[in-house]
């Protein structure tokens, strides 16, 4: 996959998986749930020795309260730096440090399938 330009990146806009459920835990933090992709490979093999009834698996990230409060900010009408920038105001952060912490939880949550980007409106 080509790399953009970071101007470029910080201009996407994260849109949640419709398949994450949010729930808060006791400590006010959010707990995602979202279906586990099971590789066809895996999922034979699993179900031959009677690990899986093809019922789908749910894997669960807890998030703490900087995770929680990114999570919060994507609403599908905010840009990762707008994000950022809120990130940055929250927590008294240098606006680079906040871009860094929030580009890389969004990347992280991204490649487990919690959200995609796109383009801004």
């Amino acid at each position: 996959m080509p790399t953009i330009p970071r101007s470029e990146a910080l201009n996407m806009v994260p849109v949640r998986s419709t398949e994450v459920r949010a729930e808060t835990t006791a400590e006010g933090f959010l707990r995602l749930s979202y279906p586990l992709a099971v590789k066809p490979w895996f999922g034979r093999l699993a179900e031959k020795v009677n690990l899986w009834d093809k019922r789908p698996m749910i894997k669960r990230l807890e998030l703490d309260e900087m995770g929680t409060f990114v999570w919060e900010c994507i609403d599908g009408e905010r840009s990762v730096r707008q994000i950022a920038e809120a990130f940055a105001a929250h927590y008294g952060l240098q606006p680079r440090e906040a871009e860094l912490g929030v580009t890389a939880f969004i990347k992280n949550i991204g490649q487990r399938g919690l959200l995609g980007l796109r383009e801004p409106s």
